[in-house]
């Protein structure tokens, strides 16, 4: 029977799915190994992996790379 680590409250609910949807994007898993490698119930998983990135979405946050090489050393400043 799993192990399950959910946070007792709203916040450490939210932090705790925050943590695991990141590291499952870092994994290479598909979504259910990750849920078994990692003692989650794979409907919750589904559900907060949805809700967070949609609520990334909204918040209009994007991730991008930046080449740190590009960027000459007389940069004042880095336009985002």
């Amino acid at each position: 029977m799993p192990n399950y680590h959910y946070a007792p409250t709203r916040k450490g609910n939210r932090e705790f799915w925050t943590r695991q949807v990141q590291a499952y994007h870092l994994s290479g898993l598909s979504q259910k190994e990750f849920c078994q490698k990692n003692d989650l119930i794979y409907s919750s998983f589904g559900y907060w992996k949805r809700r967070l990135e949609s609520s990334a979405k909204t918040e209009g946050i994007e991730f991008v790379e930046i080449d740190a090489a590009a960027i000459s050393d007389n940069s004042a400043a880095v336009t985002l």
